[in-house]
């Protein structure tokens, strides 16, 4: 076994999903991660190929294998997933497309978009549903640091700008009445950001607002329907093309964890396979949480990805199991160890 190329190839698996978890975790756009580090991954992947396929020691077969298998997996996972979506509405939105957006470098103007949306939401609710919900939002907003706070406040004010004159004068008034409420310091750290963003100086910021009270994820099914054509109507893009973009790297990743499996267990067994695709869904699961924190996912969210890797693990066994040869088996992981025959 050639493990230099075999770890070469590692180098490159890792950045598609790292990248998009980079970005929405600790506020790092994927924009710039692939900038410095996306063409060195790509080189030492092509070398584990190019060098796997001069050298003839399996390694080239188990990556292209796992190509084929993982377009697969991806369509199968995928006819599981856009179900899940269009009829169950089982998720916040169709997550390729939140791909496309993020690889446009639009994530801070969807979040002030999505911000907007929920102004909009406040200014047709009950005025005691209003007042909770905005006491809520402004106690957590004046705990924000500033640039983050001014941010949240631009995009509220954004929001309200967008309203009919009527709703408008009563999300403020409802606004200056919570804000009397507030502590001083508070009531501060609010006011000083509003003179921020009523001077036109608030910048949207990349990173997430954390902290913000959570909303469920069918409400945010609505904002998102809205804000994202909204988002790319903006930044004079058809919906074609962020939607090609994240579904490019949405199958892209799905590739990575196919050919990874390959790499790690050769021809595998079912149990393998399966227990690859709920490795996955699991480590989606635990994921999902920090990488979209406004969210509160319903306790029945996990069954729906549960099913579809599921239905992506078939397809990545089903080809290793039958097309992986014994020569390329022992260029794996457990081929090299001797721990499947």
């Amino acid at each position: 076994m050639n493990w230099l190329l075999w770890l070469l190839a590692f180098v490159g698996l890792g950045v598609p999903v790292g990248s998009l978890t980079i970005d929405r975790v600790f506020g790092i756009p994927a924009r710039t991660q692939w900038k410095y580090w996306g063409v060195p991954s790509l080189i030492a992947f092509l070398i584990a190929l190019f060098g796997g396929l001069a050298s003839d020691n399996g390694v080239a077969a188990l990556i292209l294998w796992g190509i084929v298998s993982g377009v697969l997996a991806t369509a199968a996972l995928d006819i599981v997933r856009l179900f899940g979506h269009h009829i169950l509405h089982a998720f916040p939105l169709d997550m390729p497309q939140m791909f496309g957006t993020i690889a446009y470098g639009l994530a801070p103007q969807l979040q002030r978009n999505v911000i907007g949306q929920m102004v909009k939401f406040l200014s047709e609710a009950p005025e005691e549903q209003r007042r909770m919900m905005m006491a809520e939002r402004l106690r957590a907003i004046a705990g924000m640091s500033e640039p983050l706070r001014q941010a949240v406040v631009g995009a509220m004010q954004r929001g309200l700008a967008q309203l009919p004159e009527d709703r408008r004068q009563t999300v403020m008034s409802t606004q200056l009445g919570v804000l009397t409420d507030l502590a001083p310091q508070e009531r501060r750290a609010i006011m000083a950001a509003m003179d921020v963003a009523m001077a036109g100086q608030a910048q949207p910021t990349y990173a997430q607002p954390r902290g913000l009270p959570k909303i469920p994820m069918d409400l945010a099914r609505r904002f998102f329907s809205v804000a994202l054509p909204q988002t790319w109507q903006e930044a004079g893009l058809p919906p074609a093309k962020p939607t090609l973009a994240g579904y490019i790297w949405h199958f892209i990743i799905g590739v990575t964890f196919a050919v990874t499996y390959n790499l790690l267990f050769g021809h595998g067994t079912w149990a393998l396979a399966f227990g690859w695709g709920i490795f996955v869904w699991a480590a989606m699961m635990i994921a999902m949480p920090p990488m979209m924190p406004l969210i509160k996912f319903p306790w029945w969210f996990p069954i729906v990805p549960f099913v579809a890797h599921i239905a992506m693990a078939i397809p990545i066994g089903y080809v290793a199991l039958n097309f992986i040869s014994p020569a390329a088996h022992a260029a794996s992981l457990v081929g090299a160890l001797g721990w499947l025959p």
